[in-house]
């Protein structure tokens, strides 16, 4: 089945309308040129009859005065009407008529006969039956004005069955034009009014907090793509609003953490210091056990410290100073820092064009990018293994990607990762705020980060990032190194 969009079917209602408008403005001027011709006919048959009226009157004239003049006027209508009659002929060649126009001629002729044998023959004070010639006169003037008659009755009662086929066809015609307009404003109201109504509906729930999408038509038209568009927002709307929630909620969970840190923070203090002067007091060699169980309890309290230090940063509405900085001068840090922590058959290395020039806070970048390299070694769980941090540029932006080939992250866990206190490692290991650091902080830099990750092949984040207006940017230049 052909589906049509709006367009095409306006444009097909505006050829419909055309076509009707054409064939019967067609058909209309064809029977104007008809009711012409008839009325030329009605004047040609009237003309005739008038005639014949003519002809009978200067018969009655004659016959009553019997003067001469008389006699030779009624001669010369004769005369005319022979002469008439082939002008009718041709107006009735083309239509059946009730009367053949030679007997009009064969009376005509026979009355003129008579009429001139009448003159001749009777005398006005004679009688019918002494002249028979006037009876015979009289009836074929009688048989002129009938037949003349009869020619103007027929072209008149023609006229009337074509005015009353006219009122037929105009009301007909009039019918279709108001069933096409009915079926034109049909199409109208179904196709664009009822989905703009259904729209207008709908935007109203979605100004009111109801986020609902609207039904595809099964065609495929202009309104298809606006319901499209409209769902599309909707959809949109809805995860930003579950973004919204989910951003009260952390707001709700880092003021909660910033007090609960802070409350922390001082016991944390006393105890770490009240084991490091125990130690001091203590001799190792007498009391073996409670050393090891102060150094245990120091080791807790440093970590319960790191969790608390943790809670703080990423509670804290910290003030980022942003400068032109080579990006490579991060990553270098970066790579500095991390060396202590790669064991035996890890390899980390980088490839940063020198001249990436990106506007940054340089301590919390490094701190993102320490976050997502630690977390990549810490993912190899059974070396060898690699980790990669690589930046191209595209689009005038930078596209930075740390990428190793540890453990992987499940598919059911990869749209947590960013989420506080959310962690894949094992108890003890990890305090589940290092990815949700790391997401603030490219937030902060007008970028984003993105995660894409295989149970058993790896996980690589993919961080973009604009390019400072003073980059000079090289695509095909770079440094590599391994540590």
């Amino acid at each position: 089945m052909i589906h049509l969009n709006i367009r095409q079917k306006m444009i097909f209602w505006f050829i419909l309308y055309l076509l009707f408008y054409g064939v019967y403005g067609i058909l209309f001027l064809r029977d104007f040129n008809i009711f012409n011709e008839d009325i030329s006919h009605l004047m040609h048959a009237g003309k005739l009859n008038n005639i014949c009226l003519e002809i009978r009157r200067y018969e009655k004239n004659f016959i009553i005065r019997h003067d001469e003049g008389d006699f030779f006027r009624a001669i010369d209508y004769v005369k005319e009407a022979q002469k008439y009659i082939p002008a009718v002929k041709n107006d009735l060649q083309r239509v059946s008529h009730p009367h053949d126009l030679q007997v009009l001629q064969k009376v005509l002729v026979d009355y003129e006969q008579t009429f001139r044998s009448f003159k001749a023959e009777c005398r006005p004070d004679s009688s019918d039956q002494e002249c028979r010639q006037r009876v015979a006169l009289r009836n074929t003037g009688s048989e002129l004005v009938r037949i003349s008659d009869e020619l103007v009755q027929f072209v008149q009662g023609k006229m009337t069955d074509f005015i009353d086929n006219f009122k037929s066809r105009l009301f007909q015609s009039v019918a279709i034009l108001v069933l096409l307009t009915i079926c034109a404003l049909a199409l109208l109201y179904g196709t664009i009014i009822l989905p703009l109504r259904s729209i207008e509906k709908a935007a109203k729930d979605v100004a009111a907090g109801t986020f609902r999408k609207l039904p595809l038509p099964p065609k495929h038209d202009e309104i298809d793509s606006v319901l499209n568009t409209f769902n599309n927002m909707v959809t949109e709307l809805a995860e930003h609003q579950e973004k919204l929630c989910q951003a009260n909620k952390l707001s709700s969970i880092g003021t909660l953490a910033s007090g609960t840190a802070h409350q922390i923070n001082n016991p944390l203090n006393n105890i770490a210091t009240s084991c490091q002067i125990a130690l001091a007091e203590i001799d190792p060699e007498q009391s073996p056990f409670i050393v090891q169980m102060l150094k245990t309890i120091d080791q807790e309290t440093q970590r319960a410290g790191e969790i608390v230090r943790g809670l703080l940063e990423f509670s804290r509405v910290s003030t980022f100073s942003m400068k032109p900085v080579q990006l490579k001068t991060v990553v270098d840090k970066v790579m500095k820092l991390v060396a202590s922590e790669v064991p035996p058959g890890v390899v980390v290395e980088q490839n940063v064009p020198a001249h990436f020039i990106l506007n940054l806070d340089l301590q919390k970048m490094i701190e993102a990018l320490l976050n997502l390299t630690i977390n990549g070694i810490q993912a190899i769980e059974n070396p060898p293994g690699r980790v990669s941090l690589t930046a191209v540029a595209q689009d005038n932006q930078a596209i930075i990607t740390v990428k190793d080939t540890g453990v992987g992250i499940s598919s059911e866990n990869l749209s947590k990762i960013f989420d506080p206190f959310f962690t894949t490692k094992e108890e003890g290991k990890g305090t589940g705020l290092g990815l949700a650091v790391v997401f603030g902080i490219i937030n902060k830099h007008n970028g984003t980060v993105q995660v894409k990750s295989e149970k058993g092949r790896g996980t690589r984040f993919v961080i973009t990032l604009p390019f400072s207006a003073q980059a000079q940017v090289l695509a095909d230049s770079g440094v590599s190194g391994k540590i």
